[in-house]
């Protein structure tokens, strides 16, 4: 219903639609291939592709605990970082390598079953999760890159680093912002980062055993 009017129009009828929702109490079905109006005026999203619903939840699990790798990309304004890696297993623990060129680190995920080792995966974490090390916070899941792109959006910076040959998004306050050509140390946190299937696109899951294909839940139209 808004793709026809200006971005400042969308915005303002975003508001009223949801409004009214609130006022009428009716159940509604809203189509739209805006990501921004589906997470903004839904109590539940359906994430559809080739007409199968890839996950259907609330809004903030949608965003937080997508399930494979099309739902993380969908939903996400920066989108998501997919960060192409191996697995290795040390101790019983699994290790992510990344590498800036700079620093290497090996960002610790906890014990998996077995199987996830030298297995290729795509490694995911949003924009705002990206953290400035500080002397307290640095550790092996701290690493160091150098800042090859920012975009200034008002109230966030987008800083763009390469970590595995891949550019990656930081999404930082404007006061914390650096400079192109600046070294930054950067902070994972490893309960933040989602393990995908290169191939299939599935969620890999701590505890639970490889399938060999991408499962999901799958209404399909009838």
């Amino acid at each position: 219903p808004l793709s026809n009017l200006d971005a400042k129009l969308r915005v303002e009828m975003r508001t009223e639609i949801k409004l009214m929702h609130q006022r009428l109490k009716t159940t509604t079905v809203y189509v739209t291939h805006d990501q921004i109006e589906a997470m903004t005026l839904g109590d539940k999203v359906a994430v559809m592709k080739d007409g199968i619903i890839q996950q259907f939840g609330t809004p903030k699990q949608i965003y937080n605990d997508p399930a494979n790798l099309f739902v993380a990309s969908f939903i996400g304004s920066p989108p998501m970082n997919f960060i192409p890696l191996r697995l290795q297993r040390r101790d019983g623990q699994l290790l992510a390598l990344l590498d800036s060129g700079q620093a290497r680190c090996e960002l610790p995920l906890g014990a998996m079953e077995a199987g996830f080792e030298d297995r290729e995966v795509i490694l995911g974490i949003r924009p705002e999760q990206i953290l400035l090390a500080t002397d307290e916070s640095r550790n092996q899941s701290s690493i160091r890159a150098e800042v090859e792109v920012i975009e200034p959006t008002g109230p966030d910076t987008l800083v763009f680093v390469e970590l595995n040959q891949t550019k990656v998004c930081c999404r930082m306050a404007p006061d914390d912002a650096p400079q192109v050509g600046q070294t930054l140390e950067l902070q994972f946190d490893p309960s933040k980062v989602l393990l995908f299937d290169a191939k299939s696109g599935e969620r890999l899951l701590p505890g639970k055993p490889l399938a060999s294909g991408g499962k999901v839940a799958q209404f399909k139209a009838g």
